[in-house]
């Protein structure tokens, strides 16, 4: 005799396999914005340690670290120069003494001597995001100015060619200008010590966040963005980080990055008082 055996129907199984199936498709989504959430707090986290750097590299120096280093501008981006920049400045106050030691500042950050360091791929300047073909490129870009323009001494952002400003040239206040920014990385950068477009950058394209890869004449600067959807984090001078939308009005990040504008900030206005200053 036969004993009774329970088990699936092949009807039973396969609408088995299609809850699964389902539930999966529901669930992807959300496991991938959980990701994506963990990224943005960990490149948070990134800016928030650059941003304490670079307080404390002011308090010991009276002030705050030169964009880069050149005999004249504009900065071309080539390796080809000193290029010595801004971050290279503070690997020791972001806990980082032994590539500051490695750092020689005597010779061109593209030398032999330097060329450990500078293929060093450092997460502490990489968001997670940022999955850019360069290992060794910087996903923080200083600000140099606020329209689209060559690299010079002339800039009104906070990192400039052969400049380094203060608490006091930061006429717009600290918690009204913006330091440093996300940018996406693309083919041609020189990695994450070197002071042309890997590092400085300007706001005047906006806020990118689907860049497709872009020829630039060797001047050109390039814009800032992020591939975190829908923004990119600033990093202010005060040292808030805020995640600034890709549709923030063009207006309000040009000035967002002048420190010396002297301009009722745009971000406090409400929209007719926008629209007001707009037509003045």
């Amino acid at each position: 005799m036969f004993k009774n055996c329970r088990a699936f129907t092949l009807v039973e199984l396969l609408v088995v396999i299609a809850i699964i199936g389902i539930l999966v498709g529901i669930m992807a989504p959300a496991l991938q914005a959980m990701r994506e959430s963990a990224r943005r707090t960990q490149c948070q986290s990134n800016l928030i340690s650059i941003g304490l750097a670079m307080q404390s590299y002011h308090d010991r120096w009276s002030q705050f670290p030169m964009g880069t280093i050149a005999d004249s501008g504009p900065i071309r981006n080539e390796p080809s120069g000193s290029h010595h920049n801004w971050l290279g400045r503070l690997t020791e106050f972001l806990d980082q003494p032994v590539i500051a030691a490695n750092i020689d500042r005597s010779v061109s950050i593209y030398d032999e001597k330097n060329a450990d360091v500078l293929a060093l791929s450092f997460p502490g300047v990489r968001c997670p995001s940022d999955v850019g073909v360069v290992a060794n490129a910087s996903s923080y870009v200083g600000l140099h100015h606020p329209t689209a323009k060559p690299i010079e001494e002339s800039d009104w952002g906070m990192f400039v060619l052969n400049q380094a400003l203060n608490r006091e040239d930061v006429l717009d206040g600290l918690s009204n200008t913006v330091f440093v920014s996300e940018k996406i990385t693309t083919l041609g950068d020189l990695g994450w010590l070197s002071g042309t477009r890997a590092t400085l950058r300007n706001t005047g394209g906006g806020i990118q966040t689907d860049l497709p890869e872009q020829v630039l004449e060797v001047t050109e600067v390039g814009t800032i963005g992020s591939r975190h959807p829908g923004g990119a984090h600033l990093l202010f001078g005060a040292g808030e980080v805020r995640f600034q939308t890709e549709m923030t009005d063009q207006r309000i990040l040009e000035q967002l990055a002048d420190r010396r504008d002297g301009q009722l900030p745009l971000q406090f206005m409400s929209i007719d008082q926008q629209r007001r200053q707009s037509v003045q």
